[in-house]
C-alpha cells in the first residue's frame, strides 16, 4: 500500500471513487473533474499537503482531505477540518480509513491546529439531496451525516458529538395553509397583531427588535437585505407599526428552493402563536413566489424546530458536529 499526496493524474480516479462510494450510496452530490477542482483545489485555502490518496498497486483504495482557515487569527484559535475520508468498498474495515485519518490529523497539527471540528465552516462543503426528491437540493451540508461510514470512522477514533443539526424539508407544491392557522391569524388581528410584508414607510423598530433578541446574525442578515438595490420582501409581525417579529426574506433560488434566513418573535408578544402563524404565512408567500420546495437546518435543541414542524416541514436528515482535541 502506498499513501501519498494527491497529484493531478489522480483526480479522475478520486472523482470516480467519490461517485461510487459516497454519491451513489448517500444523499451527497456526485462530482465531475471540473466540479471537484472548483470545490477542492480552486479555493484560497487549498493546501496540497492536506489531500492524500492510498493505492494498492494501480488501484485507488481511498483518499482523504483536511482543510483549515485561520481567518487572520493564530492557528490554535481556529479549528482544523477533516472534510472526508473515502475507502473503496472491498477495502473497508481493514484499517485503511484510520491510516488516512491519522495522517490528516498529523498534517493539521503541523499547521498549528489544536483541535478538529467537522461542521459547515469548512471551506469545502457538499450539496445534498432530500431523500425521495432527486431535484430537491440544499447547497451545503451542515456537518457529518449521522450513520454514514465517515461518521462511524470519526466516532471510533475519538471524535465526539459537539452539536446536532437537523435538516427540514417541505414540498411547497402541496402546501395549503390549515384553517386553524387562518383562525389564529384572525384572532391575533383582533388584538391588533398583524402579519404582513415589511414597508420602511409604515413600519419601524428593527433596531430595537434585534437589540431585544441579542442576535447579531439576524440583524446582519436583515440589514444586508435592506441595503440591496431591490430588497427582498420580509414577512413581519407588527402592532401599531412596530416590528415585533420577522421571517424570510422571501427568495426563490434557480433550483426552485425557497430560502430562509431566520425566524424570531419579540419577547413582548410571545405565547400567542405569532411565530408559528408568521412562518406559515411566509411558507405560503414562498409558494406564491414560485418556490417548489424549502429546505433548512437548525440545531436539535433550537425551539424554532417546533415552528417548522407546526408548518408541516419534516426532518429528512440529521448531521453531527464532531470534535476532537489534537
Amino acid at each position: 500500500m502506498l499513501l501519498r499526496l494527491m497529484e493531478d493524474s489522480d483526480i479522475e480516479k478520486v472523482v470516480d471513487l467519490w461517485n461510487e462510494e459516497v454519491a451513489k450510496a448517500s444523499i451527497y452530490e456526485s462530482l465531475t473533474v471540473e466540479s471537484f477542482k472548483k470545490k477542492f483545489i480552486e479555493i484560497p485555502t487549498y493546501d496540497k499537503e492536506g489531500f492524500l490518496v492510498l493505492y494498492d498497486n494501480e488501484t485507488l483504495v481511498g483518499f482523504g482531505n483536511a482543510n483549515y482557515n485561520n481567518r487572520g487569527l493564530a492557528p490554535s484559535e481556529t479549528p482544523g477540518y477533516i472534510t472526508c475520508v473515502v475507502i473503496k468498498k472491498e477495502y473497508q474495515r481493514k484499517g485503511y480509513g484510520t491510516k488516512i485519518l491519522k495522517k490528516l490529523e498529523e498534517f493539521l497539527k503541523q499547521k498549528g491546529k489544536t483541535y478538529v471540528r467537522c461542521f459547515y465552516a469548512n471551506p469545502v462543503n457538499f450539496k445534498w439531496y432530500v431523500p425521495g426528491y432527486n431535484n430537491h437540493e440544499h447547497m451545503g451540508a451542515p456537518a457529518v451525516l449521522i450513520n454514514s461510514p465517515f461518521y462511524f470512522l470519526l466516532s471510533s477514533l475519538g471524535y465526539y458529538m459537539n452539536g446536532q443539526q437537523d435538516a427540514f424539508h417541505i414540498d411547497l407544491t402541496k402546501y395549503e395553509m390549515k384553517q386553524e392557522i387562518i383562525d389564529l391569524i384572525k384572532k391575533n388581528e383582533e388584538d391588533c397583531y398583524f402579519i404582513t410584508i415589511y414597508d420602511e414607510k409604515k413600519h419601524h423598530g428593527f433596531k430595537e427588535f434585534f437589540d431585544d433578541l441579542g442576535n447579531e446574525g439576524f440583524r446582519n442578515s436583515i440589514n444586508y437585505n435592506l441595503a440591496r438595490p431591490n430588497p427582498r420582501p420580509i414577512v413581519i409581525v407588527e402592532k401599531e407599526g412596530e416590528v415585533l417579529g420577522f421571517t424570510g426574506p422571501i427568495h426563490t433560488e434557480e433550483s426552485g428552493r425557497a430560502s430562509l434566513s431566520g425566524v424570531a418573535i419579540s419577547p413582548k408578544c410571545r405565547g400567542r402563536g405569532l411565530g408559528k402563524t408568521m412562518f406559515c404565512y411566509f411558507v405560503q408567500k414562498s409558494k406564491e413566489n414560485g418556490g417548489k420546495f424549502m429546505t433548512l437546518f437548525t440545531g436539535s435543541e433550537n425551539k424554532a424546530r417546533n415552528i417548522y414542524l407546526y408548518a408541516g416541514l419534516h426532518i429528512v436528515a440529521s448531521f453531527a458536529i464532531l470534535r476532537k482535541e489534537l
